[in-house]
């Protein structure tokens, strides 16, 4: 072969090994691309106040809605979907599949250090975006009990794992605006102008087509929680009075109908850019609601009134619409029984784009995906719902709830149990000694779950020796354990403005503070002894506010008692002695303490504490200081002082003895103030203590409104009526200390020993 030949073949081949070369590279860039688009795309559209009776293909003849019937006729329709009664608690599990227990703060706020779906998303190689209503970063207005501990503490959209977003309520609630006419919308940062005549939801529908228009090279994941159909109810733009413009911010039930139908409507709207765009079959939406219909509109469910329960713990308010369509990839034009909660959204979202669910953070959720497509799975078959909407501005009426259902049965953590499917409105309690077999098996079942997913685990139980007994705490009710790990636990007192407790470990000389939003953690410390004698670890006992909301402390170690005046260093503490000496000598140690709705102080002075001197004024007292600074003994003839508690009407004074072998509640009428006399014992605990495990003495003591006294003593915390009859025993066979209302005596908080407990009295139902 000659050389220019050798030459040319040479270069030949080295073209086709080149091109051979390219071809493979963009065969490997392809194929990684089909891979990557092997992730489904995913909308969740999320309505907002919408009962599943309000859905044609649910049976509702009220509406007409023939885009979600489609999704329903091409998808598949869940017949046992459940959310929490109102939108934050439902949002906040939805988004980081937990229960609320585990990470709940308040009202509008979600945790800024949680993790979303939409931060799980992105890591999974997601476009991310979200339109509609945000309200998790600030909901309280100024001037709210609590408010300046929560306003703006919430999540900010730009932090939530969104790459845009078109959102409604990204502030403080005061400064929301309309999310109808004229909305207020802050779009990636900033809010929108020329709005006058446009309509919230049309915007929010507009931006989410627009952010799918625009996806070529990754997956999306959008999550669209409406503003419809919320109240305000007011006109939409396919409303006759839409052309009035007065009219458009009417709030009148009757524009309910409208408010459905241009929901359904928006979702029309939504499906057909998918189909528009070809990416219909590549595209999984799922159709959620976040609780039940508003208690003002009544719909007709197969022709029957259905009247809304927002707010509510029964079906109207729990039970919504949920509809997940996939077209060519999941069943279509089935109903089917699967049990689904907010939770379960996180992991279905995860599993569909391929991303191992087990190997993210806590989630309580479980994946769906297999009854998406058919397949069998060990799913449970019951939804738990612990629902607490409170803190937050107008959510005082509403309280703490934990249930757990079937499509059949429903039992709360307070005991009641009913046959849902009989008695839709729960009316009528199943009786324990009437129901079968197998209602108790379902029982028994649903108790189980209920302790296992509680936050706060049960403890004790009560013992009723009076019927009268179940008008103060309802049957069956939960003893919790919210704290533990004190050397001794005493003390406690509510702080109703910030609504937390406070309470002391006297050995370990610190105060603590405990809230639902923020739970244990150290208040002040030292808190009752002040000195530089190591070998004094005597803190603070008995705890109470005076009349201007001040912290006032028994402070044993210093053998005072005294205000704080300074808390800017918790480790620091400043305090300002109110009472030290009876006459001129050192009181023993100050055990516990009251005031009286004119401001004077009662308090005891035991000698429990006094360890390194013998006592310098010789006896145990229970003194009267009164606002004016007079400082009186009442007593000094009662053994061992302790507990002390002043009757509402002023006229009966309390005090507890924790005499070793009778101990007792002593009673004084109160002639006038400094003066007491009729000295009586009120209550002989020796029976109690005789039969009880932890042979606790008398102790602390709380009064109720209706003047019932609680006491800590022999076995736990004795309930005795206002003619001293024992009606029963918060029964927790561990030395009690003391005890404390909440300000609307819906909790007794229980010191005890190492442990907090917290026990809820009189449930509403």
């Amino acid at each position: 072969m000659k050389k220019n030949q050798i030459f040319y073949f040479l270069k030949v081949i080295t073209k086709y090994f080149l091109l051979l070369a390219v071809c493979c590279l963009l065969g490997c860039e392809s194929s990684k691309k089909q891979s990557k688009q092997k992730q489904p795309n995913i909308i969740l559209i999320m309505a907002d106040d919408l009962g599943f009776e309000c859905i044609e293909s649910y049976g509702s003849t009220s509406y007409k809605t023939p885009n979600i019937n489609k999704l329903a006729e091409t998808g598949i329709q869940f017949n046992n979907a459940y959310a929490q009664p109102l939108c934050t608690p439902t949002r906040v599990e939805l988004m980081t599949g937990k229960y609320n227990f585990r990470n709940w703060k308040a009202f509008g706020i979600l945790d800024p250090n949680e993790k979303t779906f939409g931060h799980l998303m992105q890591d999974a190689g997601y476009k991310t975006c979200i339109v509609g209503k945000w309200q998790l970063q600030s909901y309280d207005t100024i001037g709210h009990p609590g408010a300046k501990y929560r306003r703006g503490s919430g999540m900010k959209v730009g932090d939530a794992g969104f790459d845009e977003y078109c959102l409604w309520h990204t502030g403080h609630q005061e400064d929301k605006g309309s999310r109808y006419p004229n909305p207020k919308i802050l779009q990636n940062g900033t809010f929108l102008e020329g709005v006058k005549d446009k309509y919230g939801p049309d915007i929010f529908s507009d931006y989410l087509n627009e952010f799918v228009n625009k996806q070529d090279d990754k997956p999306f994941f959008i999550y669209y929680p409406m503003a419809l159909t919320h109240d305000p109810f007011s006109p939409t733009p396919d409303s006759e009075a839409w052309s009035d413009y007065d009219q458009r911010f009417e709030d009148h039930p009757k524009h309910f109908g409208d408010m459905i139908e241009y929901m359904d409507k928006i979702v029309g709207k939504i499906v057909n850019n998918l189909d528009e765009k070809g990416i219909r079959n590549e595209t999984l939406i799922l159709f959620y609601s976040d609780n039940g219909t508003h208690q003002k509109v009544t719909s007709l469910l197969n022709n029957k009134p259905y009247k809304g329960g927002k707010g509510l713990t029964i079906e109207s308010g729990i039970k919504v619409p949920f509809i997940a369509n996939w077209s060519g990839k999941i069943k279509h034009g089935v109903k089917i029984d699967e049990y689904i909660s907010a939770v379960d959204f996180l992991p279905t979202v995860l599993d569909a784009a391929g991303v191992e669910v087990s190997t993210i953070s806590q989630t309580d959720g479980q994946s769906f995906m297999s009854a998406l497509k058919g397949e069998t799975s060990d799913r449970r078959d019951w939804v738990y719902i612990g629902y607490n909407p409170k803190p937050g501005i107008g959510k005082e009426r509403f309280d703490l709830h934990e249930f757990t259902l079937n499509s059949k049965y429903k039992l709360y953590s307070d005991g009641r149990f009913y046959n849902t499917q009989n008695d839709v409105l729960e009316e009528n309690e199943l009786d324990d000694e009437t129901i079968s077999d197998y209602e108790k098996s379902i029982q028994k079942k649903f108790k189980n779950i209920l302790d296992s997913l509680n936050k706060y685990p049960p403890y004790g139980y009560i013992d009723r020796l009076d019927a009268s007994i179940d008008d103060i705490i309802a049957k069956n009710v939960k003893i919790e354990l919210v704290a533990r790990g004190f050397n001794w636990s005493e003390g406690p007192v509510w702080l109703p403005k910030e609504k937390k407790l406070l309470f002391s470990d006297v050995p370990e000389n610190k105060i603590y503070e405990w809230s639902e939003k923020d739970d244990l953690q150290v208040y002040i410390s030292p808190s009752g002894y002040t000195g530089s004698n190591k070998n004094i670890t005597k803190g603070s006992n008995g705890l109470s506010l005076d009349a201007d909301g001040n912290l006032v402390l028994c402070q044993v170690g210093d053998r005072r008692i005294s205000k704080l005046k300074s808390l800017s260093n918790p480790n620091q503490p400043e305090f300002e002695p109110v009472v030290t000496h009876y006459k001129g000598k050192r009181f023993n140690s100050p055990n516990d303490l009251v005031y009286d709705k004119k401001g004077n102080l009662y308090f005891t002075d035991p000698s429990f504490g006094l360890r390194e001197k013998k006592s310098e004024i010789g006896f145990n007292g229970v003194y009267f200081f009164g606002k004016n600074g007079n400082l009186i003994l009442l007593d000094k003839t009662i053994d061992k002082p302790n507990g002390i508690a002043v009757s509402h009407n002023g006229k009966i004074l309390y005090v507890a003895d924790s005499n070793s072998d009778r101990p007792s509640i002593w009673a004084f009428d109160i002639v006038s103030e400094g003066v007491v006399k009729n000295k009586r014992r009120f209550f002989d605990a020796t029976k109690a203590l005789n039969g009880s495990i932890d042979k606790q003495k008398a102790d602390g003591m709380k009064l109720d409104s209706k003047g019932n006294i609680f006491l800590a003593g022999p076995g736990g915390v004795l309930i005795i009526n206002p003619e001293g009859k024992h009606l029963g025993t918060i029964t927790l066979d561990k030395s009690t200390g003391n005890c404390e209302f909440t300000d609307d005596e819906k909790y007794l908080f229980i010191t005890c020993d190492n442990y907090l407990m917290r026990v809820e009295l009189k449930p509403k139902l």
